[in-house]
């Protein structure tokens, strides 16, 4: 899989009204909805749809505490959300690569020493009919913060390739994205959905 990286971008919030509700400690971002355009112009081709793809929306954001510290807001080192996606698809004679821009958006904990955060994501590909991914690619990143500034983010392109037969359509093909959470980070997540 390739990926390429565009950090620091500033803040993704602008490319995603659902970006801006993570502005706040207390409102999360849900899963990203945005879709991907077909990557062809031919009218053969057309029919070709893009496969889909999902952030997790247990996993489309963490919660970093400090080490040894407790589980209040000011224990929270940084805090990240995979806001929105976009991105296309290319057909070749052997398969389909999705072309993926994951906008990731990052905001500065209270118990936060120094000025870079690092986090780890997942980009998964599910066959059509089946919910269990067959591969899963994993990548970290960081995000750094300007001096001043509370929030900060990136662009993480992705390019997950599908292997297919010629002409075959990967449109029931799944992709999905998250971050890479410890049981506890992901327990936390649920804790507060339920709030």
């Amino acid at each position: 899989m390739d990926r390429r990286r565009d950090r620091n971008i500033g803040t993704p919030a602008r490319k995603s009204p659902r970006a801006l509700a993570f502005a706040s400690l207390g409102v999360l971002a849900l899963t990203g909805c945005s879709g991907l355009g077909g990557g062809s112009n031919t009218a053969a081709d057309a029919a070709l749809a893009c496969p889909k793809v999902s952030i997790v929306r247990d996993l489309a954001e963490v919660t970093q505490f400090r080490t040894g510290g407790g589980r209040d807001l000011t224990d929270v080192t940084s805090r990240a959300a995979l806001a929105d996606y976009s991105g296309n698809c290319d057909y070749t004679s052997d398969g389909v690569t999705v072309n993926v821009n994951v906008f990731l958006i990052a905001e500065r904990g209270p118990a936060m020493q120094g000025n870079t955060a690092n986090y780890r994501y997942f980009v998964a590909v599910a066959k059509p009919g089946e919910e269990t991914p067959t591969t899963k690619t994993e990548f970290d990143t960081s995000v750094t913060f300007d001096a001043g500034k509370l929030r900060s983010g990136s662009r993480e392109e992705l390019a997950p390739k599908i292997p297919l037969p010629k002409d075959a359509n990967g449109k029931d093909w799944k992709i999905f994205l998250g971050f890479q959470l410890t049981p506890e980070q992901l327990a936390f997540n649920r804790a507060q959905m339920k709030q």
